[in-house]
């Protein structure tokens, strides 16, 4: 009983602090990442000690995880997603290519091991394609051509981070990597994705035809099928050697191709608010502020380390924009809009902590870089479209 009552005081406070903090983040014109990150900070063991790590609070925030990268699926136009053109295909390489290798060379610079590197360049080649779009949206820049190539090449961006990110999960299982072994991974992944993707939008729309026409409408029925689904994608992506969040996503992707897909949205949206705060806070808790202590000498590496993370993770998807020759395009305007990580990094960074990657000051660094570029690029994007227009 005492266990019971442990949980339930903690997820209450979990949930009430990334709901004040979120809301905060909103008032100053913050993505409500910010608020959760810092609310698990505040109510982590490095400051306040409310909230320690439990088995089950790191499952339910895998599950936030899951249901996010799901909620990013249903709300990606596959359309879009399969014509990006060949600017978009170009700015994602660009944008993976350059922060992976910059991260990696910093990481050994540093004095970490090469699988340190390796998963610290991983985490920096993620692309948060929802903070960008919500900046795009609130000034109406939605239509616009860099947008169309910004959010061609942040999806893009996402499906070669997660083969990165299969790849890495690799090496930190402790098994042999070669060149071999990267092909056949990044072949796996992308298969996997392309037969997925062909059979749900073969399957997909079929079935959920027949059951929204099942059970009453307070019965949530397309919901809880549609979350079905996506667990059952998720596992099979596990099974195939792949991050559940893999599978999330191709779930997403699929029914989003179902004319039931504004429904899964609108049912999907009150669970993604309980479990996908839990996640944020969670990924928070572990961010040690001692770390950035300057008046403690050993933790001067780290502020310094911190500080050049963020130099290259902000010039890596910046250089990306330079690429697109075209007439009439704000190049720094793409790349900058390719800066933030949100939400994706934070899972990269969260997989490499609980695989005993990076030690807490690593990680610290690495989430204090993340935080850095979503919370700078909504401010830099505004002034660069208020002044284009």
């Amino acid at each position: 009983m005492h266990d019971v009552f442990s949980f339930l005081i903690t997820l209450a406070g979990i949930l009430f602090f990334a709901k004040i903090f979120g809301e905060l983040a909103l008032k100053l014109g913050q993505s409500p990442i910010i608020g959760e990150l810092l609310a698990g900070i505040l109510i982590g063991p490095g400051f306040l000690g409310i909230v320690h790590e439990t088995p089950v609070l790191l499952t339910m925030s895998e599950l936030g995880a899951i249901i996010l990268l799901f909620e990013v699926g249903l709300s990606t136009n596959i359309k879009k997603f399969l014509k990006a053109g060949g600017w978009a295909a170009a700015v994602a390489f660009i944008g993976v290519v350059a922060p992976y290798f910059l991260g990696y060379f910093v990481f050994l610079y540093f004095g970490l091991t090469n699988t340190q590197a390796i998963f610290a360049g991983a985490v920096l080649t993620a692309t948060s394609v929802g903070i960008t779009a919500r900046v795009f949206m609130d000034l109406q820049y939605l239509e616009t051509e860099e947008a169309k190539i910004v959010l061609g090449a942040a999806i893009i961006d996402d499906v070669i981070g997660l083969a990165i990110l299969a790849v890495v999960l690799k090496l930190v299982t402790g098994e042999v990597v070669t060149f071999e072994t990267i092909a056949s991974i990044s072949g796996n992944a992308v298969l996997f994705l392309v037969l997925s993707v062909a059979a749900g939008m073969l399957i997909a729309p079929t079935l959920f035809k027949f059951i929204s026409k099942m059970g009453q409408p307070h019965m949530h029925i397309t919901l809880v099928m549609g979350a079905a689904f996506c667990f059952i994608i998720s596992a099979l992506s596990i099974k195939v050697g792949l991050a559940s969040i893999v599978g999330a996503f191709v779930a997403g992707l699929v029914l989003s191709t179902t004319k039931q897909d504004e429904e899964i949205k609108k049912d999907v949206k009150p669970i993604y608010a309980f479990f996908v705060p839990v996640f944020f806070v969670m990924m928070g808790i572990n961010v040690d502020l001692s770390t950035f202590n300057p008046f403690v000498a050993s933790n001067r590496g780290v502020l310094i380390l911190t500080g050049v993370l963020f130099v290259i993770a902000f010039i890596g998807k910046a250089l990306s924009g330079f690429i697109v020759f075209k007439k009439n395009i704000n190049k720094l305007l793409i790349g900058i809009s390719m800066v933030p990580r949100g939400e994706v990094g934070l899972i990269f960074a969260g997989i490499g902590l609980q695989n005993n990657v990076f030690g807490a000051k690593d990680y610290s660094a690495l989430v204090a870089v993340i935080m850095l570029t979503t919370f700078i690029t909504p401010i830099i994007l505004k002034y660069l479209i208020s002044k284009k227009k």
